[in-house]
């Protein structure tokens, strides 16, 4: 567009930095990023949200604090999306406390978490090996009259079951089929391995037979803006 004399708008710099964060693009979205300031176009939340988890996907934390705070200083006002993403980076880094705080803060500007946001702090859990805490935050989220879905559990079993308990691992598998979810095979593996390794007693009629395999698939947080 520029090479053709064409000023490209901010629909169009936000284009190309959601399909930077949305490929793990983060050095790519950082340029862009820049770019577009230097070009005299005025970021939006959109740009931001695509910044903040293109840098989460980097690994670069600590930068994207910095943006998140100058973001807010320059008057973009946070939605959904970048407070989700604030708070996975938080639970990733085992800053408990902070994420408390991001949640209170979504609530006092009158944004609500959803089961997005309460799965991504389960995932952050998850990852740094914690199936305990990720079973608090699980609670908490059923407190909160949040519904969990087949991710919720998927994430939370695989999490619990590497910590150790099989038996909440088979006891949360039940409660998702009971619910009417459909979880994948890998959580059902994990119930299976967890039980042998741990020598727990289950019901294999209880669990069902073991779903089958799904296709891989890139797995990418919708833009919730």
């Amino acid at each position: 567009m520029q090479d053709k004399g064409l000023k490209p708008g901010s629909r169009e710099w936000n284009a190309v930095l959601v399909a930077c964060s949305k490929a793990s693009e983060t050095s790519a979205a950082v340029q862009i990023f820049r770019r577009m300031v230097e070009q005299g176009e005025k970021p939006t939340i959109v740009s931001y949200g695509a910044l903040l988890s293109a840098l989460e996907k980097g690994k670069l934390y600590d930068e994207a604090f910095r943006v998140f705070e100058h973001m807010v200083k320059v008057g973009v006002e946070p939605n959904l999306y970048a407070y989700t993403i604030m708070a996975s980076i938080c639970i990733g880094q085992g800053k408990v406390k902070m994420v408390d705080s991001i949640i209170q803060e979504m609530v006092a500007s009158g944004i609500e978490p959803t089961v997005v946001t309460y799965n991504a702090i389960i995932s952050g859990c998850a990852r740094n090996g914690s199936g305990s805490m990720a079973y608090e935050w699980f609670l908490r989220m059923k407190v909160q009259n949040i519904s969990p879905n087949a991710i919720t559990y998927e994430m939370l079993i695989e999490a619990v079951a590497k910590d150790g308990k099989p038996r909440l691992a088979y006891d949360l598998y039940s409660r998702a089929r009971t619910e009417g979810l459909n979880l994948s095979s890998k959580a059902y593996d994990a119930v299976i391995r967890s039980s042998q390794a741990y020598d727990a007693t289950i019901d294999l009629n209880v669990l069902g037979p073991r779903p089958p395999e799904k296709k891989k698939r890139v797995q990418i947080r919708k833009n919730l803006s």
